[in-house]
């Protein structure tokens, strides 16, 4: 088991969830901290690989893959569909045993996987593929608690930019090259970024800002839940009737607990994942004010977490 990381670097894991390119100074005033250990702190996070900041390119529509199948092939099945890179995220499920799949449509050929790759594979028993509508949250806007109201104004983030599911705008080269660069480091510098882009840093600068408004670019804080104290994580799948979907939507998204939320185009309107203490904790979710407003929920515990935000889970996650 994981241990939980000690409170500070709590605190600084949630000063990057509200900013994950603050600088070390801003975050230690926003902390109330010495720069020095927050910084000293800070750079132990990113470099033992615990925490990561990485920027993820808005690829436009996307769609929830479930996929059914045997439980002997389940983190088999998980892991080869994780290595394709159209896939955002790989969950396993337990009630029934299945892999949940987030994919990019246009780097996943949905057709050809859902009707045919996916179901050749041995053991898989039912695909079944609904398209994302709408993204009331999601991992880059997961803030769990960590820093008081007080402390999250201090870092300054900007008004959050919703993710948008329609065709991607095309980038030119300088756009590009940023983008590229903060994919592989989050938190590269402006004069990093200009120097692959080509461009002078008030030019880099500003492109990131225009990416960062106009949603073609988000920066997320890449953690394991369980380091920050939440032992379970779960997925809820959720009726409800059109006319409440944007209410309970809102309402889910709202919570500390909540990692993403989405609108499907199905019975199923919407999908939920939940980062919990324990399963009092996931109770109270279950039974909490939004649960009034929505039909009947299908919540299943996720046992392993293949990839996350795009990249890999170097180990495979208990």
């Amino acid at each position: 088991m994981l241990d939980v990381l000690s409170e500070l670097d709590r605190r600084i894991v949630g000063a990057l969830q509200v900013d994950g390119r603050a600088s070390w100074s801003a975050v230690a005033r926003a902390l109330d901290e010495p720069l020095r250990t927050v910084a000293r702190r800070g750079r132990v996070l990113l470099e033992s690989g615990m925490v990561s900041v990485v920027g993820l390119r808005n690829l436009g529509p996307t769609c929830v893959i479930e996929v059914t199948c045997k439980p002997s092939r389940l983190e088999s099945l998980a892991r080869e569909l994780a290595e394709h890179p159209g896939v955002v995220y790989v969950f396993v499920l337990a009630n029934p045993s299945s892999v949940l799949v987030e994919v990019h449509e246009q780097l996943f050929d949905l057709g050809t996987m859902t009707l045919s790759v996916i179901p050749a594979y041995a053991g898989v028993l039912e695909v079944s593929a609904t398209p994302v509508l709408h993204y009331f949250k999601t991992n880059a806007d997961w803030q769990p608690g960590l820093l008081s109201a007080a402390e999250t104004a201090l870092l300054g983030a900007g008004p959050r930019v919703e993710e948008s599911t329609a065709l991607p705008e095309q980038l030119d080269a300088a756009d590009s090259a940023i983008v590229q660069a903060l994919e592989r480091d989050g938190r590269a510098s402006a004069a990093e970024l200009a120097e692959v882009a080509g461009v002078t840093e008030p030019t880099a600068r500003k492109r990131l800002g225009d990416l960062q408004q106009r949603g073609a670019l988000a920066t997320r804080v890449l953690v394991d839940p369980r380091l920050l104290g939440f032992r379970i994580e779960t997925c809820v799948r959720i009726d409800c009737a059109p006319a409440q979907v944007r209410e309970v939507g809102e309402a889910i998204a709202a919570l500390p607990e909540s990692r993403y939320v989405a609108e499907l185009l199905g019975e199923r309107s919407l999908i939920a994942h939940f980062a919990a203490d324990d399963l009092p904790h996931v109770r109270r979710l279950l039974h909490d004010e939004w649960t009034r407003l929505a039909g009947r929920l299908h919540p299943a515990l996720i046992t392993r977490v293949v990839k996350r935000s795009g990249r890999l889970v170097d180990t495979v996650e208990a």
